[in-house]
């Protein structure tokens, strides 16, 4: 367990590079830490690849009145997310995959690494129920999203071709590293996307941050 300055409980490190390199970026160099305009208070959070549940767990010290949505598909992830958060009841961890439909699809590890695990319809590996950004505040009754963070191995280029006209004009900061390493087209998807709203962009880290000109709430 490590303690860290600002964040009100312990975290649990696996010993892994995959952890180290995360902790780094989250706590040390907090790529996290975003420039929202001082009216906004965030209520309802989504944390797209919560991973182990660092960012998350960054969201909700930060934003202590926030709900937040901790999505990760890895059952291995999850399980150390769910044992991470458990002092936050804030957090709610969510075994499942951003992706733009709900349906069966597989968690599949392509070599890119411990953070690296990717989902894949055709595939074969672990199973799981994916689901769409609008299925999830369908569920968990979000009437809007003020951060939605995706951190999701490639599969922005599906959650951004497809259902997006729901949930994308009602998400006022939108956070994503995209993969078109792993995947090509994830630039393509959410440029043409987002082209259709009135973002603006900054850069912070390896993520692009997208914050809404016009939202609806």
């Amino acid at each position: 367990m490590v303690s860290v300055p600002g964040i009100k409980y312990p975290i649990m490190l696996r010993g892994r590079k995959a952890d180290k390199i995360t902790f780094k970026e989250i706590f040390m160099r907090k790529e996290y830490a975003i420039d929202l305009p001082a009216s906004v208070t965030p209520e309802f959070i989504i944390d797209g690849g919560a991973n182990i549940g660092f960012t998350s767990i960054f969201f909700a010290n930060r934003y202590p009145t926030a709900r937040i949505l901790s999505i990760e598909p890895d059952a291995d992830n999850f399980g150390s997310l769910v044992e991470n958060t458990k002092p936050y009841p804030n957090i709610t961890p969510v075994q499942s995959a951003l992706w733009h439909r709900r349906e069966v699809i597989h968690v599949v590890d392509r070599g890119y690494g411990e953070r690296g695990f990717m989902i894949d319809r055709d595939a074969e590996g672990t199973t799981l129920q994916a689901a769409s950004i609008a299925d999830l505040m369908e569920e968990y009754k979000l009437p809007h999203i003020d951060i939605l963070k995706m951190d999701i191995e490639g599969s922005e280029k599906e959650v951004f071709e497809e259902g997006y006209s729901f949930w994308l004009p009602r998400t006022k900061c939108l956070v994503v590293e995209l993969h078109d390493r792993m995947k090509p087209g994830c630039s393509k998807a959410l440029f043409k996307a987002l082209v259709q709203y009135d973002f603006s962009m900054s850069i912070r880290g390896e993520n692009l941050i997208f914050t809404n000109n016009n939202f609806v709430g």
